[in-house]
């Protein structure tokens, strides 16, 4: 009898321990009441608690992040550490650490020569004006970049490297000589502005459809002589400048963009008769042509 009862015993006292032991859920739970009653310390260390269980847990990134910002203040210093947290959490399904990261992650930016000690810690970049051909090595380390800036280097290609940087909110590389734009591109799902203004680009990939948070998207200056037709999955685009490009129409999902508010045209061949096409289907949104 002692050698049947043995494993059984030994088996239900496993299931009973394993049970008593509290999940992500509960000390998430736990977090949230003791950030409602400002024990910041404690919260935090639910919800580190939580992190651990589950390293995808978005929501708890983003109340630790918040639970470290009141903390901050409460102390009188600012906790930049909060930043690394919320771009997990948006990362991880929290769509409140997006707009929290454009308000206060994305003042000081690296440079050049410091971005590269310690790529972790970059949050924006700012490599603009500095004679660059290629991304240097390392780039892809940048695992929390949110901005970059890459104006007026000597790229020819579309940096592939950024493709690798999927928390990437922000991107200027206007001033270029880059001729394509990589399908790739379609990885950054949170990009939600993208300046390829004075590039040499004649077209876009359907691919570039995929960036559903773009918000603001400038083309001015390049070779363009279509719109891929994917352009009408873009439904939270709400600045589109197309000036001083080779357009003579735009493809008829473009009436697809309910949120658009400006469109430029200036300096493209449309006739009059497409422009009124254009203006018909996007009834409120302000269009520059040429007068």
């Amino acid at each position: 009898m002692k050698t049947l009862f043995t494993p059984i015993l030994i088996l239900l006292t496993l299931l009973f321990s394993s049970f008593a032991q509290p999940d992500a859920q509960n000390y998430y739970e736990s977090g949230v009441k003791n950030l409602k009653s400002n024990d910041f310390i404690k919260a935090i260390g639910d919800f580190t608690s939580a992190i651990s269980i589950n390293p995808k847990f978005g929501d708890a990134y983003y109340q630790r992040a918040l639970a470290k910002d009141l903390m901050g203040k409460k102390m009188g210093f600012v906790n930049s550490e909060l930043c690394f947290d919320l771009v997990q959490a948006m990362k991880y399904g929290n769509k409140e650490a997006i707009s929290l990261l454009e308000k206060t992650c994305m003042g000081e930016c690296f440079n050049l020569q410091s971005a590269y000690v310690e790529p972790e810690l970059v949050l924006c970049a700012d490599f603009s004006s500095k004679v660059i051909i290629t991304m240097p090595n390392g780039t892809d380390n940048l695992m929390n970049l949110i901005k970059i800036n890459l104006f007026n280097n000597k790229l020819t290609k579309f940096p592939e490297v950024l493709t690798k940087c999927d928390g990437l909110m922000q991107l200027d590389i206007s001033s270029n000589k880059i001729t394509d734009i990589s399908p790739n591109i379609k990885n950054l799902v949170f990009l939600n502005e993208i300046n390829l203004n004075k590039n040499q680009l004649t077209n876009l990939p359907y691919e570039f459809g995929e960036l559903k948070n773009l918000k603001s998207l400038y083309i001015r200056g390049n070779l363009l002589k279509e719109m891929p037709k994917s352009i009408a999955k873009l439904t939270s685009l709400e600045n589109l400048d197309l000036s001083i490009n080779s357009l003579t129409t735009l493809p008829i999902e473009i009436s697809n963009l309910k949120k658009l508010k400006t469109l430029s045209l200036v300096g493209n061949p449309i006739s009059k008769k497409d422009q009124k096409l254009i203006q018909a289907l996007l009834p409120t949104c302000k269009i520059f042509f040429d007068e």
